[in-house]
């Protein structure tokens, strides 16, 4: 996403236009008058205000709801993400903007809104709190985080203009919190870009040479990768092809969660071929494997048998022409943009309110901020719980669950089986006994067995990871004393 196309204070009436054709390009309606008289009123509130660029603070609002509009969001969203910082830093009350805008803006700005500016004494604090109160308007209308994270990838493309110390915090914070909430939602295309955006503040020293190490082997995988596409063309003419770089964060984190070098990292460029329909890709699955030799145990399936998070693709690493693995991703047009975009096209693509899985999201996130007390706590258990990298693993029925990473077979039960798990008797994974406290990996089929009786232990809480699971226990032994 570009900087703006002009300067709004300075012109503001051309920037004006340019954002309402904007929001009637992706989104496909504009209220006109409604983002007229957002523009206004929040550039008067902000008069005679100036970011640390020296640049009129009009300009933030203004370009975080051009990032709205480029998400395709609707009139009231952008009006929103012009107007959210008024509450907080101008003379703006929330009387006068829910006089002049309504409900519906007037809760989408206060979400986002900030509770108070904190002194560096209780920064820390503060934050948490603010994160804490932001989260909770989130789980009562989703579109407060988007607004949050247009208002933080501006702020994220603008930090040269703050302190090192400043530029470091802000960035670490965005890729300890706000990327993973960005994938949470299904925006992996949004999350990349912003990830690298923090991740060259965070680190920059490490990001300058990992990415100069990177580009001359991108451009090896990118002809590698051309070659290929030649080949799969005369057996594909229906097919889209695209290339795909991993970001250079992405890079890193694997390359530290795997121990690999970064030569061994396969997929620093990988290809995507999209079709119509369904059938097409199963069709072009086996296309590519006999001109390509697969690598074993690289297949996989999410067309049928989807993620959570809405992901539907095939999978697979195959040997390209030059003998060296390159890994592959088949899907339809409409499955990526879903892969890619999440939450934003959902509704328009499928033609429901919301997905099953972002209500259950939206109800999880709600349970911790209510149960996990102190700020402190609640941040331990948010990156534990919530935010980390999920594994994917299956019921005894081909049912795809989606759990914290190091959850074991406890975990799997008090979430799967709540008022069974009390009854657990044994538990099988990929067919073989295991003990409650087996740490599980994504593919796991987990089969449980219980019986009449009670076997709930106490002893249970030291072999459960997940703040959820553990709680009901918890509760359990509470009313049972």
């Amino acid at each position: 996403m570009q900087e703006s196309f002009c300067e709004c204070s300075k012109f503001p009436k051309p920037c004006l236009i340019k954002l309402q054709v904007l929001v009637k390009k992706n989104n496909g309606s504009v209220d006109k008058k409604l983002i007229k008289k957002a523009f206004y009123l929040a550039k008067e509130a902000h008069k005679g205000q100036f970011r640390a660029s020296k640049k009129p603070y009009f300009s933030h609002p203004f370009e975080t709801a051009v990032i709205l509009a480029k998400m395709g969001l609707g009139s009231p969203v952008v009006a929103a993400g012009l107007l959210h910082d008024v509450l907080e830093d101008t003379l703006i009350k929330k009387s006068d903007l829910y006089k002049e805008f309504g409900n519906e803006v007037c809760s989408l700005v206060e979400g986002v809104t900030k509770l108070d500016i904190f002194t560096n004494k209780n920064r820390n604090q503060g934050s948490l709190k603010n994160l804490h109160n932001l989260l909770f308007a989130t789980t009562k209308d989703p579109r407060v985080i988007l607004i949050k994270l247009a208002d933080k990838f501006h702020n994220l493309k603008t930090l040269q203009y703050l302190s090192a110390k400043n530029r470091e915090r802000i960035a670490e914070e965005a890729l300890e919190i706000y990327v993973p909430i960005t994938r949470k939602i299904g925006m992996e295309a949004f999350a990349v870009e912003l990830e690298d955006l923090a991740f060259c503040h965070a680190s920059p020293e490490i990001f300058e040479r990992l990415n100069a190490r990177l580009n001359p082997l991108r451009a090896k995988k990118e002809k590698e990768i051309n070659l290929m596409i030649a080949i799969l063309r005369k057996k594909l003419p229906k097919a889209a092809f695209y290339k795909r770089e991993k970001s250079v964060y992405g890079v890193f984190t694997k390359m530290k969660n795997t121990c690999k070098t970064l030569e061994e990292i396969n997929d620093i460029v990988n290809l995507k071929i999209l079709f119509k329909k369904n059938p097409e890709c199963y069709s072009a699955l086996g296309i590519v494997h006999s001109l390509f030799p697969p690598l074993p145990n690289k297949v996989k399936d999410f067309i049928g048998a989807p993620k959570p998070n809405l992901y539907s693709v095939l999978q697979t690493t195959v040997f390209g022409p030059k003998k060296r693995p390159v890994k592959i991703r088949i899907a339809t047009h409409k499955m990526n943009a879903i892969n890619r975009n999440g939450v934003i096209v959902y509704k328009k693509l499928s033609g429901k309110k919301m997905s099953k899985y972002l209500k259950q999201n939206l109800s999880k996130l709600g349970f911790l901020l209510a149960t996990s007390g102190s700020e402190t706590n609640f941040i331990t258990v948010l990156k534990g719980d919530f935010l980390t990298r999920p594994i994917y693993v299956f019921t005894s029925n081909g049912i795809l669950i989606e759990l914290p990473n190091k959850s074991t077979v406890l975990d799997f039960a008090f979430t799967t089986e709540k008022n069974l798990a009390f009854h657990l008797l044994k538990a099988k994974v990929n067919s073989k006994n295991v003990k409650f406290s087996k740490r599980l990996r994504s593919g796991n089929i987990i089969e449980l067995f219980f019986s009449q009786k009670l076997h709930v232990k106490k002893s249970w809480l030291k072999d459960m990871h997940n703040f959820m699971s553990k709680e009901v226990l918890r509760k359990y032994f509470k009313s049972n004393k």
